[in-house]
């Protein structure tokens, strides 16, 4: 049996344990690329396991009484409760104080608390594995033919950049514009408005969002971040079903104005297309592109 010096060295970061730095690369990808939500929605309610410890749990619920409870402030004993979404007949104020965003630990519910808007039918989140693997293939073309571009210029001695700028241009808009004709042909269509409240904020945020979500105002989906210790902002996301319904995606942020929560806050509002995100497509990205497809300032001008 190994020592724990030994046991260490297997398993540290160094270690080849975890495969070559290719393998590696892969697997950090696919780990950061996880999206966890399909399985808590779709298959972690019909595992026997799961329908097991909500009978449990009914049965103790219907035994157990408590003066410090008001049962009619309480959803419906048939209803469960999912640990980091509102439930089906679960009223807004219980699920706003059972799961408030400034004091919920990710590490109890995960990094998003969710709700989904109830006049709407549920929408796949499209093949995001199909779009992780040709979208990265279209940045690695990409990278190709600006690197050539690049290493030209260089070998021209030019003493400024702008021609190189003229020639990557036009590469950028065609990547751009592939990426988000993968997006509609995967049906990875989502896009959402981001809200950057402070964590003095976000409980006053997300329940004015929460209560617009409820009577159908916004888009198909909303989250809000949970506390990760951070101290800093907080993300809200406001979804919308397409990015390229445009009329849908201003009428959204037309009512986050409505509302007041547009201009708000430390940040501005950006819309982004899910499509960027799966790809880490970040404000700071190596292919210039940018990140956000809408401001409100745009969509709001003339309003």
């Amino acid at each position: 049996m190994p020592s724990t010096t030994a046991t260490d060295e297997i398993f540290s970061d160094e270690s080849s344990f975890y495969g070559d730095d290719d393998e590696k690369t892969k697997l950090e990808a696919q780990v950061s690329s996880y999206d966890p939500e399909p399985f808590w929605v779709g298959t972690h309610p019909k595992l026997l396991s799961t329908m097991q410890q909500h009978l449990r749990a009914s049965s103790t619920r219907a035994k157990a009484t408590s003066p410090d409870v008001c049962m009619s402030d309480a959803p419906p004993e048939t209803d469960s409760m999912p640990r980091n979404k509102r439930g089906k007949t679960e009223p807004v104020d219980h699920f706003l104080s059972r799961l408030p965003p400034s004091t919920t630990e990710t590490t109890v519910v995960g990094p998003w608390i969710w709700m989904y808007n109830p006049h709407l039918p549920s929408k796949t989140s499209g093949d995001v594995p199909a779009l992780l693997r040709r979208g990265r293939e279209l940045l690695q073309e990409y990278e190709n033919g600006s690197a050539i571009l690049r290493e030209a210029h260089d070998r021209s001695g030019a003493k400024t950049t702008a021609a190189l700028t003229r020639k990557l241009n036009p590469l950028r808009k065609e990547l751009e514009k592939d990426i988000l004709d993968l997006a509609r042909e995967t049906g990875v269509t989502n896009g959402k408005w981001m809200l950057f409240p402070t964590v003095g904020q976000v409980d006053e945020f997300w329940g004015v969002v929460v209560r617009a979500m409820e009577k159908g105002e916004l888009g198909d989906a909303v989250k809000v971040a949970t506390n990760g210790g951070s101290g800093a902002s907080r993300l809200i996301c406001v979804y919308t079903a397409d990015f390229g319904d445009v009329e849908d995606v201003k009428r959204v942020v037309s009512k986050l104005d409505d509302l007041g929560l547009v201009g708000k806050g430390p940040r501005s509002i950006y819309y982004k297309s899910d499509a960027f995100t799966h790809l880490d497509i970040t404000s700071k990205n190596e292919y210039g592109l940018k990140a956000s497809m809408y401001s409100s300032r745009e969509l709001l001008e003339g309003k």
